[in-house]
């Protein structure tokens, strides 16, 4: 072999080399540039949302409306961007390429965001449920003022008008997803229908999902609560726990059967938990002397917060908690990803349905007992 040959092997071999150094070193990494006009100058949080282990992901200043975050990493995360003023804020998802967020200060609810497929998916999700939205927000309009005047009536229209409306959200949400199994944005969508409490069988499209959406956070996540959905269907056999009462004491779920129990899951934080918790002490006043029971289970972190709300909410029936907020064992064991969520178990200790609210509650209870 001649030296011009083996010189123009060695470049060959190096080139290669580097290709091969470069693909496998590099890391894939997010840019996130924005621009909103006449934005003034001060500090932006990004930060994860969805999920317990929530925190502060970066931050960065917005200087003459503009702004640049970079991030490693390969995983799609649902984020929140929130501005220097505190109240502002842009949800997206954090994915490798780049992401253009933009807009105008004047104009805050418009602010667009593209540039990957996820968040090109989710913007044009979000165009076909604008009428949707503008119903909740009409509909929220109603319930405050309603509020503000003591207007019960008014509110417990609203509140089943919206419940309504919000399961037509997420069946509506599922079918989307179920046309784009390529998506992670899909396997969120499956996650946010469990988290609302619809009873929906969401088997079918976690299995239409590609091997790689499968893998994901979102695609692992909704795995483990199809998997708890199939140990709390209607019809099964409600999973026994143990838990702490507020005096101390263990309490088992099987020590209440015989009777017809509600597990009602729930925080002092939780505001639409709070609401509800008058029409259900209503309930439970109807239907306790005629074999009506409730275990309370609340994913709150302290003590004296869970204690209070007991107290001030008039909740006179047995609870639990471990006291480890979304990191509770037993929301865990019912796949509970959002609250309140409930589940109604027969005197067998079958549960017979889940995710009633409101009047639903109530009118299954009068078909049971009366």
């Amino acid at each position: 072999m001649n030296f011009s040959k083996i010189v123009f092997l060695f470049l060959v071999i190096s080139v290669l080399t580097y290709i091969s150094c470069k693909n496998g070193g590099e890391k894939a990494t997010t840019f996130i540039s924005g621009e909103i006009k006449d934005y003034p100058d001060g500090k932006l949080i990004l930060y994860r949302v969805f999920d317990e282990d929530s925190s502060i992901v970066d931050s960065s200043t917005i200087k003459g409306g503009k702004f640049l975050f970079e991030l490693p990493g390969t995983e799609v995360r649902l984020a929140n961007l929130l501005f220097p003023d505190g109240q502002a804020t842009v949800q997206f998802f954090t994915e490798p390429g780049n992401i253009s967020i933009t807009g105008s200060r004047d104009k805050m609810q418009g602010i667009e965001v593209t540039g990957t497929n996820t968040n090109v998916l989710n913007a044009e999700l979000k165009k076909s449920n604008e009428s949707i939205e503008a119903k909740y927000s009409s509909l929220m309009e109603i319930g405050s003022n309603a509020q503000q005047i003591g207007d019960n009536k008014t509110m417990d229209s609203v509140r089943a008008i919206l419940m309504n409306l919000e399961k037509e959200t997420n069946q509506s949400n599922v079918e989307y997803a179920k046309k784009h199994p390529e998506s992670v944005l899909s396997a969120y969508l499956g996650l946010m229908a469990v988290s609302s409490g619809v009873d929906m069988d969401l088997a079918p499209l976690y299995n239409s999902f590609t091997p790689e959406v499968k893998k994901t956070f979102f695609g692992t996540k909704l795995q483990s609560l199809v998997e708890s959905a199939a140990r709390t269907a209607v019809g099964s056999l409600a999973p026994d726990f143990e838990g702490m009462t507020p005096e101390g004491k263990l309490l088992k779920l099987s020590s209440l059967k015989g009777k017809t129990v509600l597990i009602d899951f729930w925080a002092s934080w939780c505001g639409p938990c709070r609401q509800e918790n008058p029409s259900i002490v209503k309930t439970f006043q109807d239907y306790n002397p005629k074999g009506f029971n409730i275990i309370g289970v609340s994913l709150d972190q302290e003590k004296d917060k869970w204690l209070g709300a007991i107290t001030q909410d008039g909740l006179n029936w047995p609870h639990v908690s471990d006291l480890k907020g979304w990191k509770s064992n037993i929301a865990a064991m019912y796949g509970v990803q959002g609250i309140p969520q409930n589940f109604l178990l027969d005197s067998e200790g079958k549960i017979i349905a889940k995710g009633l609210r409101g009047q639903e509650l109530n009118e299954k209870l009068k078909a049971l007992f009366n």
